[in-house]
């Protein structure tokens, strides 16, 4: 270093000159070797480069196939679970769009976890990307079925229009007749079961023509519950049937459990428990086979209020117990409420134990606000008046009849509302309870006369002795009235 700084010594020029050449001749060759290419390196690397180029390439086409084939799986489960009503999935499970694929495949994954805001979000995300008029239909089928799982109906009635404004200007026969049908469930939950039996029928007429029988037995179980809504029970017996014979001939288990739990439901209606029972057992067994969580939980409170009816006590408390911790796994607030509601009775009247029963309606009480909340928000009238009728049975049983009788007149008035013969009755017959508890017999006949008429319409013919058992107590107490004031 040191005789280096010496050959820049301006006075040394010749030193200077040589020190510069040398200079000038390290810059040349440090230049040359720069611009020297390794060719045998620079091929190693390509080489690397190249296969992990592929090895990223193919993981990626894995990984979409994969996917792709999961998303079938996906699509399978639901359908065999009856997430999806009246499916209509055109070309979904076969798409190749990354995006969509993975879109679809959380969306999937929040409906079979009962997360259904998280369900319509994604389902609305593929449905803003480039589609189709039938894929289109696909996405706002998927989007309306998770509204009416989430008791949304006034949300899925836009939905299901629009899907029928394209399906029909496109003329896509399949996604009209599935929209035909999940606008008659969405209109049946919101009162308005004629509308709701035109659309059913225009379905079943579609049905017919192309050939479906799947989506027939689903239609002709439909109309079914529309007649039993409308309290016409032979009748939605005649469609049930229709729908069962159907289900069995193409082997459809998911359609037979729905319907044979709607024939336990027209028979409980009518009184005959022990065909009811039958029938739900039958329920039992398909939904323990599909592990479908809702309606296993839906068919054991079933058999347990039929228990409770035949006076079996202790197997009705069991099987409440069964469907309470299903429905706490699964976080249905609702079926929570109906059986602590369930269990609260069974403590009260059957068992003789007050204490327990008293928590029990307690919490059932909570939950049924809580579940009144709910359907408030979400526009389910039909829900609403279940829950406003639990919230006043719940009042009465801990003796505070005037809350009680409040909670039954609105509950009335939302089934007049809505067309519901059997909740209007149901409700009639509970104020003539709180009247005749109050000693105001006249009113209480009156209210249990009106409960009778329609009962007896609807062939409730348990109802129908209940309120005619109730009129004759309450003309013998009416005797007594007259004769302590004379």
């Amino acid at each position: 270093m040191t005789d280096s700084l010496r050959s820049f010594a301006p006075r040394q020029k010749e030193h200077y000159k040589l020190d510069k050449a040398h200079v000038n001749g390290m810059m040349e060759y440090d230049l040359k070797a720069d611009m020297t290419i390794p060719w045998p390196l620079l091929g190693k690397i390509a080489i690397v480069c190249g296969i992990l180029a592929f090895l990223g390439w193919l993981i990626d086409k894995v990984f979409q196939i994969w996917n792709r084939k999961k998303l079938k799986e996906d699509f399978r489960e639901l359908h065999l679970r009856e997430a999806l009503k009246n499916a209509y999935v055109d070309g979904l499970p076969e798409t190749t769009d990354r995006r969509k694929v993975r879109l679809l495949r959380e969306g999937l994954k929040a409906m079979r976890e009962y997360r259904h805001a998280d369900a319509i979000a994604k389902f609305q995300k593929v449905l803003d990307l480039e589609t189709d008029d039938s894929e289109r239909c696909a996405l706002l089928n998927l989007i309306g079925e998770s509204q009416i799982r989430s008791g949304a109906y006034k949300d899925a009635e836009p939905t299901f229009l629009e899907m029928i404004g394209i399906a029909e200007r496109a003329n896509i026969e399949e996604a009209l007749v599935a929209a035909y049908g999940n606008i008659g469930l969405v209109y049946r939950h919101l009162g308005e079961p004629h509308k709701a039996l035109g659309f059913h029928e225009r379905a079943l007429k579609i049905a017919e023509q192309i050939g479906n029988l799947e989506v027939q037995a689903s239609v002709l179980g439909n109309i079914g519950l529309v007649y039993r809504h409308l309290g016409e029970s032979q009748r939605a017996l005649e469609y049930h049937q229709k729908a069962l014979e159907v289900a069995e001939k193409i082997g459809n288990l998911e359609i037979q459990a729905s319907v044979l739990g709607n024939i336990g439901n027209v028979y409980q209606t009518l009184g005959e428990r022990e065909k009811a029972l039958e029938y739900y057992q039958r329920v039992l067994e398909i939904e323990e086979k599909l592990g479908r969580l809702e309606s296993k939980a839906n068919a054991l409170g079933n058999i347990g209020i039929v228990y409770q009816t035949l006076g079996e006590y202790k197997k009705a408390l069991e099987y409440h117990q069964k469907a309470l911790e299903i429905d706490k796994q699964i976080e249905r607030l609702e079926g929570q409420a109906n059986q602590l509601g369930n269990i609260g009775n069974v403590y009260l009247m059957s068992l003789d134990e007050p204490q327990k029963a008293l928590e029990y309606h307690q919490k059932a009480l909570e939950y049924h606000q809580r579940a009144l909340e709910i359907d408030k928000k979400i526009g389910n009238l039909q829900g609403q008046a279940n829950d406003l009728g639990n919230i006043g049975n719940v009042y009465f049983t801990l003796g505070e009849p005037e809350k009680a009788f409040e909670y039954y007149e609105r509950s009335l008035k939302l089934a007049e509302q809505i067309g519901n013969p059997e909740g209007q009755a149901d409700q009639l017959g509970n104020i003539g309870v709180v009247y005749e508890t109050l000693k105001q017999f006249k009113e209480a006949l009156s209210y249990y006369q009106r409960a009778r008429e329609i009962f007896a319409r609807i062939g409730a013919k348990d109802k129908v002795e209940i309120c005619d058992r109730n009129i004759a107590l309450v003309r013998q107490k009416l005797a007594e009235q007259k004769q302590e004031g004379q």
